[in-house]
């Protein structure tokens, strides 16, 4: 599992713990005939999501790694991530996007243009149904977001846990 250490610069720590493995749980109400359903979710958060790649800032004391990619701190994004297991909470209450290939988007308005690209999959642990594996989130700096067809949270987890398919929705 993936525990991030705090990060050191210049006499501060930028601790990341609210980017830790987070177990949640997702209640979908009962409606039009169809029972209440409970999903037990683990998210999990990718160095994407509070790091840059390398060759865009690269300075040495901004270096942060995992076991397989070396890339820089990023502050914005730092700042940028510690609303992003409220959004992931919230999601169960509104759409998120299928992008057409292998993931998805939430596209988070609240705190400017904030994108995040994550996957579903059904967990290999006994105590959860789902896991999401948030692969990138960031702001959104110029030009628009990418078009993809909107689809409820709810389909994607009832799918993803009953092995079917999720088909990019028409626009």
């Amino acid at each position: 599992m993936i525990y991030w250490e705090s990060f050191k610069h210049r006499d501060l720590t930028y601790t990341l713990e609210h980017l830790h493995p987070m177990p949640w749980v997702l209640i979908q109400e009962a409606r039009g005939g169809n029972p209440e359903r409970t999903y037990r979710i683990e998210t999990i958060f990718s160095l994407h999501t509070f790091t840059r790649s390398k060759e865009a800032h690269h300075d040495d004391d901004l270096s942060y790694s995992d076991s397989r990619e070396q890339r820089t701190f990023c502050f914005e994004r730092y700042k940028d991530s510690k609303h992003l297991p409220a959004i992931i909470r919230d999601m169960g209450m509104g759409y998120v996007q299928h992008t057409g290939h292998q993931n998805f988007l939430r596209i988070d308005t609240s705190h400017g243009t904030y994108e995040i690209y994550f996957v579903v999959r059904r967990s290999k642990k006994r105590e959860f149904d789902l896991e999401i594996f948030v692969q990138s989130a960031y702001a959104r700096s110029k030009g628009n977001s990418p078009k993809a067809g909107k689809i409820k949270f709810y389909v994607v987890a009832y799918n993803t846990l009953h092995n079917k398919p999720i088909k990019p929705p028409r626009r």
